[in-house]
């Protein structure tokens, strides 16, 4: 799905602050209806959560760019957003376990850490919300591939007025 690299770093850009302030929202929402923290891990710090949503938001990132300036695949792959979506997950779960054990030098704690918010909600909305916002994404980049914006959109007005133009002249 090989589109120019500026236009596809831009729109991913979007498409990152979009996921993050949905993972955001989302997290929170989440905490507020089920009572629970985000890290359940009361010695985890302060810094710890945002790391995780800033290492998830730049994974999505690459990967977005990466999946629109490829030019192996076309059309809209859905299955490319879900293994968007399981990557984001990942480096989601990763980097809070790599960031905890290594604030508490215990690197079993970390594993720990990763198994229990690997079946929390946090995660998998941060790995779904991932998934969709790629898939939105691709839907762009193939739309954009096709054609579809090769030209600037006007309103109907503006050709009409351009209809009259050409009938004076």
């Amino acid at each position: 799905m090989a589109v120019d690299r500026r236009y596809a770093s831009i729109v991913a850009i979007f498409a990152s602050v979009l996921f993050a302030a949905l993972a955001i929202a989302a997290s929170g929402l989440i905490s507020l209806f089920a009572d629970r923290e985000v890290l359940t891990e009361t010695d985890a710090g302060p810094l710890v959560a945002p790391i995780m949503f800033v290492v998830a938001t730049a994974a999505l990132f690459a990967q977005l760019v990466a999946a629109a300036t490829s030019p192996r695949r076309r059309g809209i792959g859905v299955a490319r957003a879900m293994v968007i979506g399981a990557v984001v997950y990942l480096a989601f779960l990763l980097s809070g376990a790599i960031i905890y054990a290594l604030g508490s030098g215990r690197p079993l704690r970390g594993i720990l850490f990763l198994a229990a918010n690997a079946i929390g909600p946090f995660a998998a909305a941060v790995g779904l919300l991932a998934a969709l916002v790629a898939l939105l994404y691709l839907i762009l980049m193939s739309y954009r591939q096709s054609g579809g914006a090769s030209r600037t959109p006007r309103w109907p007005w503006e050709d009409r007025d351009d209809r009259d133009r050409e009938e004076r002249d």
